[in-house]
């Protein structure tokens, strides 16, 4: 731990962590608490480390460990909201962090609680947690079969396997059937791969790529996707070089599955967001005629990252993807359009409580009008690139189906989906629309 700066007292992992936790869902998404909370120099890299390790890993796991946890308490709806989460941090620790000696994951929640919440409660998470540690001596908690011989309903099974809410797999299972249900679910549980982007404008783009791949993992055109925690120090240096970027793989892959390297342009990013995509674009050489969102800080940081890339950013259009503010026209839209993140919940793991039924209605409603709007500003023989982040029939393909039906004159070329894998990729859309 650091020394504290400007009066500030330095919090221990475990103490950010539940302040990061306690927030998560109410204030902001769970990155934006964290780098609020780990900014500023009070923590040292294995803190930070640790914090953020707590933090993911809580909410990526955090139905299976209360299922677990519920096994040893009569009501556990009954205690304290952060109580409950000093207990599932802590629960955590003992089942996937080995590094931590049990002793300590245990001794570190029940000071906690008794500094809180007293004597007797802490006596209470003392009970639970051992208890689930003589459990874990005796049984593989981390196998199907423990489950399987537990849980009797299937869907209430993978759900807890896999740690993801009823109403995500029932829309799996409607729109994929359960055994494509289940491998989503199964992806959507890992603890994703770091991947980067090669610039392939640079010089000697193809030799980096190729070094970069004795580390890691070839991915589309100009990926590398490395193992939790073993991607090279000496990233840090090329990113700085604007050799490289940080992209998930994919958002790589569908780009490629769509052939974005022979679009027509000029392009619109209609939706750019940080503007991954849009310098993707760039780096292929497809040229861009600008790139829009609805939040300025985003373009900031798009025209920051091209910059750094030594590419000359588009013009940047703070609107509506309903409501552009757009004088020229484009050959190609991309319509990488806000979505509910289905596919991303191995990166996003906050989105199993954040996101609910009833938005996912209003993004597939908000997804169909940004789809006409672009029609309307699409010349003869353009094409429209549609593109979302999620597993769900109603933004994806039938959404894109709905669209064709009644839409005279809109074509589809091409539809494709990812497969889920085992290293945590965000599961994508896409679809070519040509406007005959």
């Amino acid at each position: 731990m650091k020394k504290k700066k400007n009066n500030e007292t330095p919090l221990t992992a475990r103490e950010a962590a539940l302040r990061v936790l306690e927030r998560a869902g109410m204030s902001a998404p769970v990155q934006s608490l964290l780098d609020t909370k780990l900014t500023g120099g009070l923590f040292s890299r294995q803190d930070a480390a640790l914090t953020t390790e707590l933090v993911y890993g809580y909410l990526r796991s955090e139905i299976r460990l209360s299922w677990l946890l519920s096994q040893f308490m009569k009501a556990p709806e009954k205690l304290p909201p952060a109580m409950r989460i000093m207990i599932g941090m802590a629960a955590y620790e003992l089942l996937y962090l080995d590094r931590i000696p049990a002793h300590a994951s245990v001794s570190a929640a029940v000071d906690a609680v008794r500094a809180r919440f007293g004597q007797g409660m802490s006596r209470v998470a003392n009970g639970v947690l051992r208890s689930l540690l003589r459990l874990a001596e005796s049984e593989d908690l981390k196998a199907p079969g423990f489950y399987a011989a537990r849980l009797d309903d299937p869907a209430e099974r993978l759900s807890v396997l896999y740690s993801v809410p009823r109403w995500m797999l029932d829309v799996w299972t409607r729109g994929y059937g359960e055994e494509r249900a289940e491998a989503i679910a199964k992806a959507m549980s890992q603890v994703p791969h770091p991947c980067v982007r090669v610039n392939a404008a640079r010089d000697e783009w193809e030799a980096l790529r190729d070094i970069l791949c004795r580390e890691g993992q070839a991915v589309g055109h100009a990926g590398v996707r490395f193992k939790p925690g073993g991607q090279p120090e000496y990233l840090r240096d090329y990113l700085r070089q604007g050799r490289l970027s940080f992209h998930g793989a994919g958002s790589q892959l569908v780009l490629e599955a769509l052939d974005a390297a022979r679009w027509e342009g000029p392009v619109w990013d209609a939706c750019a967001g940080r503007g991954g995509k849009t310098l993707a674009l760039l780096e292929l050489g497809v040229p861009v005629l600008a790139a829009s969102d609805t939040y300025q800080p985003r373009l900031r940081g798009l025209r920051d990252d091209a910059k750094r890339l030594g590419l000359t950013a588009p013009p940047l259009i703070c609107a509506s993807a309903t409501a552009p503010a757009l004088n020229a026209t484009p050959r190609t839209i991309l319509l990488d359009v806000p979505c509910s993140g289905l596919g991303t919940l191995a990166r996003h793991p906050d989105l199993r409580t954040l996101r609910t039924p009833e938005q996912v209605a209003e993004l597939a409603d908000l997804q169909s009008r940004i789809l006409n709007t672009a029609w309307e500003r699409l010349p003869s023989g353009g094409h429209i690139a549609y593109i979302t982040c999620t597993m769900n029939p109603d933004e994806n393909e039938g959404q894109i189906a709905a669209f064709l039906e009644r839409t005279p004159g809109a074509r589809l070329e091409r539809q494709w989906q990812s497969t889920p894998d085992d290293s945590g990729s965000d599961l994508m859309f896409g679809a070519m629309i040509k406007k005959s």
